[in-house]
């Protein structure tokens, strides 16, 4: 049976859901959506009014189920950059997203792991709609490999207190080129999942002008100077789910195996904060080392003026150093954290890194920060 991540239930998520349901050897489908339906929603999203105020991927993993009750679908209600690694597994991942930084997130999830995806996008003042398969393997094209210094210098700012979650600019599509490009995503999926790769886009953009009624076909080339280093990661398991594991415990993977001590663990994407200060009133507090990403909404409000508190400058740290921390919080579980099952753990050794992806178990289901 096959298996597909979606990202992403807006403009042209909530118009593929129906396709997935309907494709033959279909299993297993998992939505991540961090987002609510709105008002504003309903002129441009597959949506009834009584879907409002709802966690999006909740909405859509409903209607899926109807669509096709044999189904094992899974609803994420959280920022994909918050979802372990290991839980973003499947036969293809498909991005129906809005913003470049979660885009470009995407698109290094999906090499580290070598699993094939699927980008999606509209442009709604000239009726655009456009898809582009990318395939983990030498030689092939990432996002990244098209992008110059502007791309970059233009991505969306991503604030730390959001848990990684980007400001992008609105679509203003109508609904029926969110259709559109559901279409051609859900057909570029169906290629990949069958094999036929002399069929499917890989390494090309393929775009429809609706407006001029032009259809084009660019193909891409692997940029050497590509930014991102296009590595696919071998990585290894570890069966303990993190409430049992230690932070010294995942550091004697290494030692054990090679007699060297690793010289920093890190969630990659991910940062851990020391202190959260509040921007309102300049309150501070202690996060007793924890992943910003993970904490909820509720662990962030500032206990003087109730305004949000976020971690920054020195406060933040993306590698933990066993050579720094105290006995006391080396023995701390890594559930104490924010490290979830799926997460893949990264060590840092004189040889190079080292991968592991803790408690293979099930994806996590509905997830929402209050």
């Amino acid at each position: 049976m096959q298996s597909v991540v979606v990202v992403g239930c807006g403009a042209i998520g909530s118009h593929l859901v129906p396709h997935l349901g309907r494709m033959p050897g279909m299993g297993r489908v998992v939505l991540i959506d961090h987002d609510m339906y709105e008002e504003k929603n309903l002129c441009s999203q597959d949506i009834t009014r009584r879907d409002l105020d709802r966690p999006k991927a909740v909405v859509q993993a409903h209607r899926l189920r109807r669509v096709n009750p044999a189904l094992k679908v899974i609803a994420v209600a959280d920022a994909v950059e918050n979802v372990p690694l290991g839980q973003l597994r499947a036969n293809v991942i498909l991005a129906c997203l809005d913003s470049r930084a979660a885009r470009r997130h995407v698109n290094r999830i999906a090499w580290r792991l070598g699993v094939p995806w699927i980008d999606s996008g509209v442009q709604g003042e000239d009726l655009l709609a456009r898809v582009n398969v990318y395939v983990p393997q030498a030689h092939q094209p990432c996002l990244e490999c098209a992008w110059d210094e502007r791309d970059y210098q233009t991505l969306e700012q991503t604030y730390p207190c959001s848990g990684g979650s980007a400001s992008p600019q609105p679509t203003n599509s109508p609904s029926s080129l969110g259709a559109l490009a559901a279409s051609l995503l859900a057909l570029e999926c169906e290629k990949v999942l069958a094999g036929r790769w002399e069929w499917a886009a890989v390494g090309r953009q393929v775009l429809i002008n609706a407006s001029g009624h032009k259809h084009y076909v660019t193909r891409f080339g692997h940029n050497p100077a590509c930014r991102f280093d296009h590595t696919v990661w071998r990585i290894e398991t570890v069966d303990q789910p993190p409430d049992k594991l230690t932070v010294a415990g995942v550091l004697a993977l290494v030692s054990q195996s090679n007699g060297r001590h690793p010289s920093a663990l890190r969630i990659p994407g991910q940062a851990f904060v020391r202190q959260l200060t509040c921007h309102e009133c300049g309150q501070t507090r202690a996060a007793r080392l924890r992943l910003i990403g993970r904490m909820r909404t509720a662990e962030r409000r500032c206990g003087t003026c109730g305004g949000e508190m976020r971690g920054a400058g020195f406060d933040m740290i993306e590698r933990l150093n066993p050579a720094e921390l105290p006995e006391a919080t080396l023995e701390r579980s890594l559930r104490s954290f924010g490290i979830r099952s799926g997460d893949v753990v990264t060590l840092s050794t004189a040889e190079g890194e080292r991968h592991f992806e803790i408690g293979t178990g099930e994806v996590e289901g509905v997830r929402r920060k209050g």
